[in-house]
C-alpha cells in the first residue's frame, strides 16, 4: 500500500514537472514565438528555480514573487513601434509582465540581478501590455494604469517577455503581438475585395476624391466599425468589402499629402445590396478644423481610452506626411447646464495637452503644436438628450494654424 502511494505521488510530481517545463517557466527555457497570437494554457509554477523573489511590493522592476510564469522570446521583423496585449481568459485573473532586451549571457544577468527591464506592468488587471497611448515605462503593483509605453525597435532586436500570475495557478492568457512591418512601395490601390462575392451579403464601397477636381486621389484610410480592429489602408483610392452583419456604424478617417485630415461617420442600411460612400478631401487651409471624436478619455481624467489609439495614430501620420503645417489642439468637455468652471477648463487643457504629449513623444516637433482648453463653453449639444450627444461633447478638435 505504501509503495502504491509512493508511485502515485512520484507520478504526480513527474507529470507536474513535465507541465511546468513545457510552459517555459525558466529563463533557460525560453519560448520563441513565431506567430503574433499565442494562447498560454494552464500556466502553473515557476519552473526549476525562482528568478524573482523577495522584492518589495513597491518595486516596479521585478515581481514580488515569481509564482506562475512563462518566458517568451520575441524577435522584431522590422523597424518601428512594438506593442502587445496580454488578455486573461478569466476576468478575475491578474497578469503582470517584465520586458527585457535580450543580451549575451542573459540568464546569468537575470540570476545576478545585473539587467533591468525596459518596461514593466505589475498593476492589478486581467488585461495589460504596451500601447501607443501610454506615456509611462513602468507601473507598480495595485490599481494603476494597466498599459505601459510602446518600445521603439530595430529589425533584428530580440526581447524577453516574462509573464506572471502572482495569485492563481492553472490560469490561461492570450498574448497578442503588434510587430512593426517593413514598408512596401506600392501603386495606388484601385479596388480591394476582402471576400468572395455573395449576393446575400451587403457590399460596402468607399471612394476617395479631391473635393475641388472630383478626381480620385490616393490616401491613407482608417476604418473603425467593420471589424473588431481598425482597418488600416495606405495609398488607397477605392476600397470594397462585403459586410456580413447589419446596422454597422462606421467611422472613417482619411488623409493625404497636402489634404486635410478628415473624419466621417456612416450608418450602413439594413437592406441588402450596396452602400457606396465618397469621401471628398479638401486641400489644407489655415483655419480649417477636424473633429476627432474617437479621441475619448476616461471620465474626469486626461487618460485616453483604448479606442483613441486609431485616431491618435492617424493624426500622427497626417503630421508626418505634411511636415510643414502647424496645428492647435482644442480640448472640450461635457457639462450641460453648468457654468464653465475652472475645473472644466483645467480638464479640457489637460486633455489637449495629452494629445500634444502623444505627438511629441512620437517624434513631432513641439513647436508645431499649440493647445488650448475651452471647458464646456463650445459644446456641440448644449442640452444633450442621448448618450451619443453627451459623448460628442467630450471631444478634441484639430485646427490648422499655419501651412
Amino acid at each position: 500500500m505504501i509503495q502504491k502511494i509512493v508511485i502515485i505521488i512520484s507520478t504526480f510530481f513527474f507529470l507536474l514537472s513535465i507541465q511546468v517545463k513545457s510552459q517555459n517557466a525558466d529563463c533557460d527555457n525560453l519560448l520563441e514565438l513565431t506567430d503574433t497570437i499565442y494562447v498560454a494554457k494552464n500556466v502553473t509554477g515557476f519552473g526549476n528555480k525562482k528568478e524573482f523573489s523577495g522584492n518589495d511590493l513597491e518595486n516596479k522592476l521585478g515581481f514580488e514573487e515569481e509564482a506562475n510564469s512563462i518566458w517568451y522570446l520575441i524577435k522584431m521583423p522590422a523597424n518601428g513601434k512594438f506593442t502587445f496585449e496580454i488578455i486573461a481568459q478569466n476576468k478575475q485573473d491578474d497578469w503582470d509582465f517584465l520586458l527585457y532586451e535580450y543580451k549575451s549571457m542573459f540568464c546569468k544577468r537575470i540570476d545576478s540581478n545585473k539587467i533591468k527591464p525596459i518596461r514593466s506592468n505589475l498593476s492589478r488587471s486581467a488585461v495589460t501590455g504596451l500601447s501607443l497611448t501610454s506615456t509611462q515605462e513602468y507601473s507598480a503593483a495595485g490599481l494603476n494604469d494597466n498599459f505601459s509605453k510602446f518600445v521603439n525597435v530595430q529589425e533584428g532586436d530580440e526581447f524577453v517577455l516574462v509573464v506572471n500570475n502572482p495569485k492563481k495557478a492553472n490560469a490561461t492568457h492570450q498574448l497578442v503581438l503588434h510587430l512593426p512591418q517593413k514598408e512596401k512601395i506600392t501603386k495606388p490601390e484601385e479596388v480591394i475585395i476582402e471576400s468572395k462575392p455573395d449576393l446575400n451579403r451587403k457590399k460596402f464601397t468607399l471612394e476617395i476624391k479631391n473635393k475641388l477636381t472630383k478626381e480620385k486621389i490616393p490616401a491613407n484610410v482608417s476604418i473603425n466599425g467593420l471589424r473588431n480592429d481598425a482597418i488600416e489602408l495606405s495609398n488607397l483610392t477605392i476600397y470594397e468589402t462585403e459586410v456580413t452583419k447589419q446596422n454597422y456604424e462606421v467611422n472613417v478617417i482619411a488623409y493625404a499629402k497636402d489634404f486635410m485630415l478628415s473624419s466621417f461617420d456612416y450608418k450602413l442600411s439594413k437592406t441588402k445590396g450596396s452602400d457606396r460612400e465618397i469621401i471628398y478631401l479638401e486641400p489644407i487651409e489655415e483655419g480649417k478644423k477636424v473633429n476627432l471624436k474617437n479621441i475619448q478619455f476616461y471620465g474626469e481624467r486626461a487618460d485616453f481610452l483604448p479606442t483613441a489609439e486609431g485616431s491618435l495614430n492617424s493624426l500622427l501620420k497626417f503630421l508626418e506626411q505634411n511636415s510643414t503645417i502647424k496645428i492647435e489642439i482644442e480640448g472640450h468637455v461635457n457639462g450641460p447646464e453648468k457654468p464653465n468652471t475652472s475645473a472644466f477648463k483645467k480638464l479640457s487643457f489637460a486633455r489637449a495637452l495629452a494629445v500634444k504629449d502623444y505627438l511629441v513623444e512620437n517624434g513631432i516637433d513641439s513647436n508645431r503644436i499649440q493647445y488650448i482648453g475651452y471647458g464646456n463653453s463650445q459644446m456641440l449639444f448644449p442640452y444633450p438628450m442621448k448618450e451619443e450627444e453627451h459623448s460628442a461633447n467630450r471631444r478634441v478638435e484639430v485646427k490648422i494654424i499655419s501651412k
